[in-house]
C-alpha cells in the first residue's frame, strides 16, 4: 500500500511539474507551485527529485532522447534513405510524440532557458539538417550537383519550425493528422500539391 502511495505522489509531482514548466518556463517555475498543485508539502519533492533541474530533466529528457535517437538513426550511413523510411518510421514517431508528449516537447524547445537543454532546439534542427543532407546527397551523387550547406540548414529549420508550430497549436489527434499530412505533402511536393 505504501509503495502505491509513493508512486501516486511521484506521478502527481510529475504532472504538476509539466503544467508548471509549460506555463511558466524553467526559470519562472517554482517547486512551491509544483508542490501546491500536487497537493503535497514542498519538502516532499526532494524525496523524489534532487532539485528543480533534476525534475525538469525528468520531464524533458525522454522526449529529447527519443528525438535524438530517431534523427541520429535516420542520418546514419546504414539507414535506408528515402521517403518510405520517413513515412513508415519517422512520421509515426512524430504523431505519437504530438499525441502523448506534446507539452514536454514544447517545454524542451521553448521553455528550457537556464537549463542544460536550452540549446536542444538548435541541436534538433542540426540533427534534422544532417538527416536531410544525408537523404539529398544520396540523390545528388548521381547527378553531380553541389549544394551549399546553408540550403540544408534552411530546409531543416523550416521543417522543424513547422513541426514546432503544429505542436504549439495542437488541437486533437484528427486535426494533427490532417495538418501534418498537409505540411508533409507541401514540404516534399510543393504548395501546388496542397492547393490543386
Amino acid at each position: 500500500m505504501a509503495q502505491i502511495l509513493k508512486e501516486e505522489i511521484e506521478k502527481n509531482i510529475f504532472r504538476a511539474a509539466i503544467d508548471e514548466f509549460y506555463t511558466m518556463g524553467y526559470q519562472s517555475a517554482t517547486l512551491r507551485n509544483i508542490a501546491e498543485e500536487a497537493g503535497i508539502p514542498v519538502g516532499l519533492i526532494y524525496t523524489y527529485y534532487k532539485n528543480k533541474a533534476a525534475l525538469f530533466a525528468a520531464v524533458v529528457n525522454p522526449t529529447y532522447l527519443s528525438f535524438q535517437k530517431i534523427l541520429s538513426t535516420a542520418s546514419s550511413p546504414e539507414s535506408n534513405p528515402g521517403y518510405d523510411k520517413f513515412f513508415h518510421e519517422e512520421l509515426p514517431f512524430i504523431f505519437t510524440m504530438l499525441k502523448n508528449n506534446r507539452k514536454p516537447f514544447i517545454i524542451l524547445i521553448d521553455k528550457s532557458k537556464g537549463t542544460v537543454y536550452e540549446n536542444a532546439r538548435e541541436e534538433l534542427i542540426l540533427l534534422t539538417q544532417i538527416h536531410i543532407q544525408a537523404q539529398l546527397q544520396h540523390k545528388l551523387i548521381h547527378c553531380e550537383k553541389k549544394v551549399d550547406d546553408l540550403f540544408y540548414h534552411i530546409l531543416a529549420n523550416n521543417f522543424m519550425e513547422g513541426l514546432f508550430e503544429i505542436a504549439r497549436h495542437y488541437k486533437d489527434e484528427k486535426w494533427a493528422d490532417h495538418i501534418m499530412k498537409l505540411f508533409i505533402q507541401q514540404y516534399f511536393y510543393g504548395i501546388n500539391s496542397v492547393i490543386v
